[in-house]
């Protein structure tokens, strides 16, 4: 599986700098900043120096600790780090210093890792014995694009990181960052933690290397185009903490360098091929042909492949948040619309009753229950004569597949408080025929009760024209079968209180023309009053015909 290295072996060293595109957020004008070097009076404690450290690293640091009251260069207007690579066309002592896929990840010579170490003690030294070092904190107004800057540490509070700043959310006071050195970015960082770094410090080459893999692809890539979590945990686990040699292949505008990686299991293995094999990866010819948005759009120059990855992670977390946003929102409409039909079903009734006339009038009762349209037991049961039991009516209804609903109080309170009236309507005792089932209400569908009636022959066509109503009720979701009843009780009652105004206008209208004819009878027709009385007498007796007539006709 390995791969056969090239005859050339000849040293690359590439310097370039790195850039963070220009349209971040940030709520600060750029014009603002300063662009010169600052000079800020500092109190160190002089640190101790070996005669083991490197002499280049030494004489950088002797200018910082000479005095306990030193003018200290701030660097605030650089725009990136210099990378340095040691890398040579191919390499055997190499660290894997950070990996997020096959892609994107960090490579470090051991020599490189050797000087590194020497100047991070160094400069943790320095920011840990700074007696003011609070006047290093980074003010909001200091905060821009691009700008480099040291951090604490997150998991060990004694160590500091050189860092880029990507974003900054002025709404938390937290950033983001790219950790230079460890080929990383960072979220949430507060910004109590940042402090101005030094022009000595800044100077200092990043030794960590930025590579991908050469000629793949994922096979089975992310929306974003990037490797699945499959493909990542297979990488990381293949490269985790064994011996590690490099060949470097090319390297592209953006600093990346396109390798061959190789590590030592049992066998020696080429990465590459490993990924080919357990078809994790595909064959590509290497593009070097950057996309508009791999650039940055201030310069035009190509972006560090891991800040092009942030940003790109960055517009997929808003789009997402994006959806989340407005699938909560339809939720929201769902519930609401669930609430309002909840209401309307509350103030709906959940009973419609209906006047049967038969050789024993009795009512036929619909019961709304959930979405369904139901008849309770007594009311089939009162449509029989003799009236059926319940028992009957439940063996029947399970024997042909239509099993009841049973409601109590505790279940279905309203609609069950609301049958148990309509059992007074009915025209036979109901608890005869209960046989004990005074705690729950049985309700049976429209095609049960329909299947009963046919079953024992029942030929009333106006209750079958009634239960095809409801059913088609059912079937639409129509409330209006619901609201008719309620306007009919309204016009029945209206209805009434009419009939019973007509009747006691009536009985006025004879105990008025019993009293003329009296006086008639009395008096002669010389009396000079006897044409009045007569006249009153016809017209009450008219105004009597007119209302005996309307009463007639409204029954």
């Amino acid at each position: 599986m390995a791969r056969r290295f090239a005859s050339n072996t000849s040293e690359l060293n590439v310097t370039f700098n790195s850039q963070i595109s220009s349209n971040s957020l940030f709520k600060y004008d750029q014009s603002t900043l300063s662009g010169r070097l600052k000079e800020v009076h500092v109190s160190i404690a002089e640190p101790e120096i070996t005669n083991k450290q490197i002499k280049p690293l030494k004489s950088t640091m002797k200018k910082m600790t000479n005095h306990r009251d030193d003018i200290i260069p701030i660097d605030d207007f650089s725009n990136g780090f210099k990378y340095e690579s040691h890398l040579g066309r191919f390499s055997k002592n190499v660290i894997v210093v950070s990996a997020r896929h096959p892609h994107s990840f960090f490579l470090q010579t051991i020599d490189d890792l050797a000087y590194s170490d020497n100047f991070f003690s160094k400069m943790n030294e320095f920011y840990n014995r700074c007696f003011d070092a609070q006047r290093l904190v980074i003010s909001k107004a200091a905060l821009r694009v691009n700008l480099c800057c040291v951090t604490r540490d997150e998991l060990e509070s004694d160590v500091w990181n050189r860092a880029q700043l990507l974003e900054y959310h002025p709404e938390t006071d937290q950033c983001s960052l790219l950790l230079v050195d460890l080929g990383t970015w960072q979220e949430c960082v507060p910004r109590s933690s940042l402090r101005h770094i030094l022009e000595p410090f800044r100077n200092e080459c990043v030794r960590s290397v930025p590579c991908r893999l050469a000629g793949i692809a994922p096979a089975k890539p992310e929306k974003n185009g990037l490797w699945n979590e499959y493909a990542i945990k297979t990488f990381r686990n293949v490269i985790d903490n064994v011996p590690t040699e490099v060949e470097v292949l090319d390297h592209s505008e953006n600093g990346s360098y396109y390798v061959n990686l190789f590590v030592t299991h049992e066998t020696f293995v080429c990465v590459n091929d490993f990924l080919l094999y357990h078809k994790i990866a595909i064959p590509i010819d290497d593009c070097k042909i950057f996309k508009p948005e791999e650039l940055d759009p201030t310069t035009h120059e190509p972006l560090l492949a891991i800040i092009y990855e942030f940003n790109l992670q960055g517009e997929l977390l808003a789009e997402e948040i994006k959806a989340n946003s407005i699938k909560e929102k339809e939720e929201q409409q769902r519930k609401y619309e669930e609430e309002q039909q909840r209401q309307l079903n509350c103030r709906l009734p959940c009973i419609r009753i209906i006047d049967i006339l038969l050789p024993s009038c009795t009512k036929l009762i619909f019961a709304r229950y959930k979405n369904w349209v139901m008849i309770p037991w007594f009311c089939i049961s009162s449509l029989f004569d003799p009236p059926l039991s319940e028992n009957t009516i439940e063996r029947f209804a399970i024997l042909y597949k239509f099993p009841p609903v049973y409601i109590t109080p505790l279940t279905n309170g309203i609609l069950c408080a609301n049958l148990k009236k309509c059992m007074t309507l009915i025209s036979y005792n109901t608890k005869n025929s209960s046989d004990g089932y005074e705690s729950k209400i049985a309700l049976y569908s429209i095609d049960g009760v329909r299947k009963l009636l046919l079953n024992h022959h029942f030929d009333n066509e106006y209750i079958f024209d009634r239960l095809d109503e409801a059913r088609e009720a059912e079937m639409k979701d129509d409330q209006d079968f619901w609201e008719i009843p309620q306007q009919n009780h309204c016009l029945i009652d209206n209805k009434k209180l009419n009939e019973e105004s007509k009747q006691s206008k009536i009985a006025m209208l004879k105990s008025h023309k019993d009293q003329l004819e009296n006086r008639l009878e009395k008096m002669t027709q010389s009396n000079p009053d006897y044409q009045t009385v007569l006249h009153q007498l016809m017209d009450t007796m008219e105004q009597l015909n007119v209302f005996s007539n309307d009463s007639n006709s409204s029954f």
